[in-house]
């Protein structure tokens, strides 16, 4: 047999297309190595390796059967024949199963491109949230250019005073949301009042803050005039004003910040003592019952940040009950405190 001859059983004139064909097997196979999970993919060469060589074989013996002095048209018929056309397959096939093999280097390399890619994407996924991350942080301290709702001119408000402490800009945006807006929210009031102590007196202060809850019908404000109040009856008058503003808040009825000033009655005699005990208790009662009507956190911009004070309430409400007993038991003579 001819040099030239074995050689166009190898690369005959369609030499492109028989790579072509078996590229596509050698990943095909590859393909369906990864799918199959095979432990070694090193044992598709083997058979690719067999299958070739018997083609080959097939292949030989027909080209074989032409005389080597036969006319060059008999010998180009003898290389195009179907055990040739599937021994090239094969043997492109074998060529290609053996690159994957060193490009995946231990795996298929469907497999290894596969996670190469995962790694890329779980990266670029990392890289996102890392982005998100910092972006929510620094939008959590941003103002808010163009105010519009309560809870712009609120945040802004808040950024200022809790973030930048910038005192001056907490007073002007929350003087902002109250001209523009009535919250009815007690940590915008409490705002307003820790704000407003470095810019006008205490009295003024409180004068604006009881003037601004019943011009705009903002129960929480006068609830924290009442709060600021120096005697208990105007304390008790404000929250009445409240009360008949909003009767579903539940400090108009009975604020546990104002009690620990309005418990006792200085100077009081025994009986004065139970009656204020037995109207803190009833004060407390009375903030339960009105709480589960409507949510307390629902009388906040920033819920996260106030207490549970149903929980506290609660918890009090038993050394409440404890001192009126004790009250009782003084005024009927049977002990004391």
């Amino acid at each position: 047999m001819k040099p030239d001859t074995l050689w166009r059983v190898v690369w005959p004139e369609r030499g492109p297309l028989f790579v072509v064909v078996g590229g596509i097997v050698s990943l095909a196979s590859d393909f369906a190595s990864f799918l199959g999970n095979i432990a070694s993919p090193s044992i598709l060469v083997w058979p690719a390796v067999g299958l070739a060589g018997l083609l080959a074989w097939f292949c030989l013996g027909q080209v074989g059967k032409v005389a080597a002095d036969a006319a060059p048209e008999a010998q180009e018929a003898a290389v195009q024949c179907r055990e040739c056309d599937a021994f090239r397959v094969m043997l492109f096939a074998t060529v290609g199963v053996v690159l994957l093999l060193l490009a995946g280097q231990g795996q298929t390399a469907t497999e290894r491109f596969g996670r190469q890619l995962g790694v890329i994407e779980d990266t670029v996924v990392d890289i996102a949230e890392d982005t998100n991350v910092i972006r929510d942080n620094l939008s959590s301290t941003e103002l808010v250019r163009n105010p519009r709702s309560a809870a712009d001119y609120f945040r802004n408000a808040w950024i200022y005073n809790m973030v930048r402490r910038d005192a001056q800009g907490a007073w002007d945006s929350i003087q902002a949301l109250y001209r523009n807006h009535a919250p009815n929210k007690l940590d915008a009031a409490e705002l307003y009042f820790n704000a407003g102590r470095v810019a006008v007196t205490r009295d003024q202060l409180l004068a604006q803050m009881i003037e601004i809850g019943r011009s705009k019908r903002d129960a929480s404000m006068l609830v924290m005039a009442a709060r600021n109040v120096e005697t208990n009856e105007q304390a008790y008058a404000l929250l009445e004003e409240a009360r008949q503003i909003d009767p579903d808040l539940p400090f108009a009825h009975w604020d546990p910040f104002r009690v620990q000033f309005i418990s006792l009655v200085p100077g009081g005699s025994h009986q004065q003592q139970y009656e204020q005990a037995q109207r803190t208790l009833r004060g407390a009662e009375t903030f339960m019952e009105v709480s589960r009507r409507k949510p307390v956190a629902s009388y906040y911009f920033l819920p996260q940040h106030a207490p549970d004070m149903e929980s506290f309430v609660g918890g009090q409400m038993e050394t409440y009950r404890s001192s009126v007993r004790n009250w009782e038991q003084v005024a009927a003579g049977r002990g004391r405190l």
